[in-house]
């Protein structure tokens, strides 16, 4: 019976998703249960996306506010120290007036004393298309002065329960005066 449990753990362990017409769940009590009785026989998907992310720090809505900061924070070259909340639009193209598909919400803390870089976590919660009401866990150090970077996908929602992979992150812009930026995702799970 060990060995059963082990392959049945291995098989929800392996799953990424399973792309059913309403993320196969009901109002059901049972349904989240049967959902699970019929993954192992569910075949494992490698799933790509790409999307744009605007950060915006200007204007009289700010999609990105810090919440928090220590006293030295000001006076570390990394601003070690300061945490922000974020709740981004998620945009088909790295454009101000491109279409709306979810939004990046969730937390970010610079946490290095040595470098400037970000712990981020963060759920790519999708609003419209193919994939309206499910969402990507995200969760990583983001060295985001560095062009491109690599966060991971820990979990998901819907459509992308048990998701696993990575985010290729990329600038595409960044406006100095504002701080407002297009970051390019690459999702890979």
């Amino acid at each position: 019976m060990a060995g059963k449990n082990y392959f049945f753990i291995l098989i929800l362990v392996s799953a990424v998703a399973i792309l059913t017409h309403g993320h196969g769940l009901t109002a059901e009590p049972n349904s989240i249960k049967n959902w699970f009785n019929n993954l192992p026989h569910a075949k494992q998907k490698i799933t790509e996306l790409q999307f744009y992310v605007q950060d915006i720090l200007s204007g009289p809505t700010p999609s990105n506010v810090q919440v928090a900061r220590a006293s030295s924070t000001f006076t570390s070259p990394t601003l070690f120290g300061l945490v922000a909340v974020l709740d981004d639009p998620v945009r088909t193209r790295p454009s101000p007036d491109s279409e709306i598909i979810g939004r990046a919400q969730g937390l970010f803390a610079f946490a290095s004393l040595e470098e400037t870089s970000l712990h981020m976590t963060f759920d790519l919660v999708f609003t419209s298309g193919d994939y309206n009401g499910s969402s990507l866990s995200i969760v990583g150090h983001n060295p985001y002065l560095n062009q491109n970077r690599e966060l991971s996908v820990v979990g998901g929602s819907g459509a992308f329960r048990f998701a696993r992979g990575v985010v290729g992150v990329n600038t595409v812009s960044f406006d100095s005066s504002t701080g407002d930026a297009f970051f390019q995702y690459n999702v890979t799970f």
